[in-house]
């Protein structure tokens, strides 16, 4: 498969890899299944703040590979799409930036002018496949070759839908062809607003093994297998958040990654980029989240480092030359499925014990 190696740049800088999430909200589909769930949250996203946002980062004594979140679609925001063209265009630390949209703007009027202003050397675009909502997934594919043409480190991004599997096989056909990766995305939770779908199930828990074993056929990594299939508990993995990874807020708060600022863990605020000097770690983060389900940011785990070599676009990463495939499914914790499960268990069996001490003493009381 065709990627572009991490670009050297310069060596005296460290690498870091940086979330930023806009918080624009406003999409030109209406999936039902939607994680975003843009219809019912605010439009929080603030044009001159997320400008002074982009020069800060610019401006760190890193190799900045930057990946901008933002909740909605992209090319439904001619703002937005001229501040990405400054990043490629302009000298700056970001040596890549990268984000995911839906490709269901038009070619003519809005992805193609963008491409052809834009220095495609720096850009990767994740394409989202919403096959169930979109009319024509032969456009789709079209513009997907278009992008790899024009230079743009480009993937295919596709949810991990049990009821799809067999499109998922022909995806991935289409991708080979093409030259680009088929990136799959997490199922988490309950699948609503497809037919066929059972709302009772949880996923990835209720993956049947039938799917379990399609599914590691046609993932894209087995690290990504591991954290978003297995769930492989990240608790206690030693992580590069914080120290070369990190997440910006809409309003230039810093965290070590999005999950320890829901969480507020250890107290990992960083600082905010517009106001002061942020408050690197100097050594590695050991993970206090038992599930890190974002692909974007659990990369940042050092077992990545290990195993894959990194690239401009923060989704894409792919496995150093001599490593057995086998071995790239090792050193990770069990799925935090099993380990809670047995914890459930163990909680019943001690509160079993308990209830049976307590029947005792009160008998021998009496």
């Amino acid at each position: 498969m065709d990627v572009n190696i991490l670009p050297s740049g310069d060596e005296q800088l460290p690498y870091l890899g940086v979330r930023h999430q806009i918080g624009y909200r406003r999409c030109n589909l209406n999936c039902p299944y939607c994680i975003s769930k843009w219809r019912e949250r605010e439009l929080t996203f603030d044009l001159d703040t997320f400008q002074k946002i982009i020069g800060r980062i610019g401006e760190l004594p890193y190799r900045v590979c930057l990946r901008i979140g933002v909740e909605g679609e992209i090319f439904t925001s001619p703002e937005i799409l001229r501040v990405v063209t400054d990043i490629c265009n302009r000298d700056s630390s970001i040596f890549g930036v990268s984000f995911s949209t839906n490709l269901h703007a038009s070619w003519e009027q809005s992805i193609g002018p963008f491409i052809e202003s834009a220095n495609t050397a720096k850009l990767g675009i994740g394409c989202t496949l919403h096959d169930t909502v979109i009319k024509d997934v032969d456009l789709f594919f079209e513009k997907v070759a278009r992008l790899k043409q024009s230079g743009v480190m480009v993937y295919v991004g596709y949810v991990a839908l049990p009821e799809r599997i067999g499109f998922i096989r022909e995806y991935e056909r289409r991708c080979e062809r093409l030259g680009v990766p088929l990136v799959m995305n997490a199922l988490v939770g309950s699948l609503k607003g497809l037919e066929g779908a059972d709302p009772k199930r949880t996923y990835p828990r209720d993956y049947t093994a039938e799917e379990l074993g399609e599914l590691r056929e046609l993932w894209d990594t087995p690290h990504s297998y591991k954290l978003l299939v297995e769930a492989a508990r990240t608790r206690g993995m030693a992580c590069s958040a914080g120290k070369n990874y990190i997440y910006v807020d809409r309003n230039g708060d810093v965290y070590p990654c999005s999950a320890m600022k829901k969480k507020l863990i250890r107290e990992p605020f960083m600082g905010n980029i517009l106001q002061g000097p942020i408050r690197f770690r100097t050594d590695d983060t050991v993970c206090p989240i038992d599930v890190c389900w974002c692909g974007n940011e659990n990369q940042a785990l050092r077992i990545v480092d290990r195993y894959y070599n990194r690239t401009r676009t923060l989704r894409i990463f792919t496995p150093r030359e001599g490593i057995p495939e086998d071995k790239l499914y090792q050193g990770y914790n069990r799925s935090a499925f099993a380990f809670f499960s047995s914890r459930v268990r163990m909680d019943e069996r001690y509160g079993r014990a308990l209830s049976r001490v307590r029947r005792i003493l009160l008998e021998n009381v009496s």
